[in-house]
């Protein structure tokens, strides 16, 4: 507040010197000859020192607060084409970006290939033609009749303000770039939009008056605060039953946060909240219009390094006609759905590009008909394929092998009276019972029940959960969602036990044959299933982190030409050791698989060699040595330089041995999470 005073009392102080100055060097009209001459002499004198002052007084502000530039509604009065520069370039491309056009590269103020695209896009939008992507008198009416936002950057380069330094020495102010859009004050540089990754998508069926958490996503804040001023879902009936027309079934849409805050609601059934994107391009519903809702102005901030979710809700009308039941409708994040502003004044977009509908989407299937529905989804917090620590001598109690909900998306309560899972083991001699001594389900932190696979069960099959509830089941009132968890008691592996070290579990929820009844006894089949992954149990190895300790980072650079683009990719994560030390070689790229990079279609284009470092100790031969009972953070990187195209990079594995001559013995599979956002790198 204080340094704001300053800065303020300073620009006061210009202004008056500046009207000093000239109420001293404007003579009367009616002065006489000599008061004129009299009155020159003085004004010589005092106008250099009037100068010196002004001068000394702007330095001291510019010091003090930096530079504030200010880009808002501006009107462009000359035509612009493939090869035009300038700042009405910049402008422009700013303006196009604000509105939802693309323009991969950003503000660079050169008028490129992208540019041309999107005022093609913005002119087809408009119904100018030709839509050539010239910006001739038409367009720069059409555009200058729409105006803009303002958003004012503040860039503190002053006094004080040292190489690397966050706050100015000499004035307090911070060093670096804020932004302020729509009231809203941001840290940070210029941002991005990490590790964004669908999350709690499911496949529901709805009947009247339901409603059902059906898509969420999540995404972390990197090199800036990120203000979320839009979020756009698609939703298109795949199906050939039904309405296309989502506004006769849908209730409502809400928009929530990760911790359940309601966010905004939309009036789904009100037609002019659903705008046409395009439509679905195969299958039983080809060419089905898709339909977007929008959730505009939400100013969420997110801040810089932190991870936000988002997820939406639909919610079905009390009652609908007959011929609008059984539409299939797949939701997902319309391309570019998110948009957000970072401190650069910069918007920032995700998902980069629509690739096939539905893009890791969900299914809500719409039933009138329907007296109840449940929905089997698998938990956010379903372990991943992992490493576990195993006793050679003891049971080791309590391993979680699968999370999932059971969902009541209709409107009467149902009764669960039994829950079959698919139990897969390997290493374990031909039996599950020489590694799972007992299965136990879990609502909560309530036991449920405890089954205990035969020795004739062999190494995989069904294992029944029948005596959920005693005689009278447990309810799974309307409307709730109730969260469960599959959790093992291991046998001990290793050493002469019939489970030798290397065994893994696998447990999968599969819905079918499940018992879940109606009033009436009528059996309600869940839809939906959860995944289970490889749990492993060793006595002498090591466990790495089921996903990167800050997400899959990766920064965007651009080259001195402004338009081709470097992305720089690191993977962090914590390697722990037990039972014995384990070494990991420090060679560039022999210490881990090479990672795989992906288009926005999802198919593999080719490998990226890596470089691993850590802080781990050398061994005699230069390894990196993870010491028994230790933990050690790796990060592996790669730089990848523009190839004009959406970039995705997975991380599959880490190689290590159990002696320094051999680290490349065992590879440790990475599960899922290993791997980027897609961006996309101008060439």
């Amino acid at each position: 507040m204080t340094n704001t005073t300053n800065a303020i009392a300073k620009v006061a102080a210009i202004a008056a010197v500046f009207a000093l100055a000239t109420s001293v060097v404007a003579p009367a009209a009616h002065a006489d000859t000599t008061t004129t001459t009299t009155t020159s002499a003085m004004t010589a004198t005092q106008v250099t020192a009037l100068q010196n002052q002004i001068a000394s007084l702007q330095a001291q502000l510019s010091g003090a607060q930096g530079t504030t530039t200010s880009t808002g509604s501006m009107t462009f009065t000359r035509s612009l084409t493939l090869g035009s520069s300038g700042a009405d370039v910049t402008a422009l491309q700013n303006w196009l970006v604000s509105k939802g056009y693309t323009i991969p590269a950003g503000a660079t103020g050169y008028f490129g290939a992208q540019t041309k695209a999107a005022v093609a896009a913005y002119q087809s939008a408009k119904g100018i033609s030709p839509a050539a992507g010239y910006f001739g008198p038409t367009t720069r009416a059409s555009v200058n009749a729409m105006g803009g936002t303002t958003t004012t950057t503040t860039t503190t380069t002053g006094a004080g303000c040292v190489a690397g330094a966050a706050f100015s020495s000499t004035t307090g102010m911070a060093c670096g770039t804020t932004t302020t859009t729509g009231g809203v004050t941001l840290s940070g540089t210029e941002g991005t939009i990490n590790n964004f990754q669908t999350v709690g998508a499911s496949n529901v069926t709805l009947g009247t008056g339901a409603s059902q958490q059906v898509y969420g996503f999540r995404f972390q804040a990197g090199g800036s605060d990120l203000a979320v001023s839009r979020i756009y879902f698609d939703v298109g009936n795949t199906s050939a039953s039904g309405t296309s027309r989502p506004w006769n079934v849908f209730q409502n849409a809400t928009l929530t946060d990760g911790s359940g805050k309601t966010i905004a609601t939309v009036d789904a059934t009100n037609a002019s909240n659903w705008s046409q994107d395009g439509t679905v391009p195969s299958g039983a519903g080809a060419g089905n219009q898709i339909y977007r809702i929008a959730f505009e102005n939400t100013n969420q901030v997110v801040k810089m390094d932190q991870t936000q979710m988002y997820y939406l809700t639909l919610s079905t009308q009390g009652s609908f006609a007959t011929g609008n039941s059984g539409g299939s409708y797949e939701v997902t994040l319309a391309s570019q759905g998110l948009r957000a502003t970072d401190a650069a004044g910069i918007q920032q977009y995700t998902p980069s590009s629509t690739g096939s509908f539905p893009a890791n989407g969900s299914t809500v299937t719409v039933n009138a008909n329907a007296t109840g529905t449940v929905t089997l989804s698998t938990g956010s917090d379903n372990p991943q394929t992992t490493t576990v620590a195993g006793n050679q001598n003891t049971v080791k109690m309590g391993v979680v092998l699968n999370t999932f909900t059971l969902a009541n998306t209709g409107n009467a309560d149902l009764t669960l009276y039994s829950l079959p899972v698919t139990l897969t083991v390997t290493g374990s001699g031909g039996q599950a019972a020489n590694l799972i001594q007992d299965l136990k389900l879990y609502q909560g932190s309530t036991l449920l029940d405890t089954e205990s696979p035969s020795t004739s069960f062999g190494t995989t099959g069904s294992v029944n959960f029948k005596n959920i509830g005693g005689a009278a089941g447990m309810v799974i009132a309307a409307g709730t969602t109730d969260r469960f968890s599959v959790v093992a008691d291991i046998q001990p592996v290793g050493g002469s036990n019939p489970a030798p070290e290397g065994s893994s579990a696998t447990v999968t929820i599969p819905g079918t044959n499940t018992d879940i009844e109606a009033a009436g006894g009528a059996i309600i089949t869940p839809t939906g299933t959860s995944s289970g992954h490889a749990i492993t149990f060793v006595v002498n190895g090591l466990t790495i982190d089921s996903a990167p300790a800050a997400g899959a980072t990766w920064n965007i650079t651009t080259a001195g030409n402004g338009t081709q683009q470097t992305g720089t990719y690191n993977f962090s994560f914590s390697v722990a050791a037990f039972g014995q030390d384990i070494y990991v070689s420090s060679t560039s790229a022999n210490g881990v698989l090479p990672v795989t990079l992906y288009d926005q279609a999802g198919n593999a284009t080719t490998t990226q060699a890596v470089t691993i470092s850590s802080g781990a100790d050398r061994s005699t031969l230069g390894n990196f040595v993870v010491h028994s009972g230790d933990s050690k953070t790796f990060i592996v990187g790669f730089t990848k330089q523009g190839q004009n195209g959406v970039v995705q990079a997975k991380l599959t594995g880490l190689k290590y041995g159990t002696t320094d001559a051999n680290p490349l013995s065992s590879t440790y599979s990475l599960p899922s999470a290993y791997q980027s956002s897609q961006q996309f790198l101008a060439d």
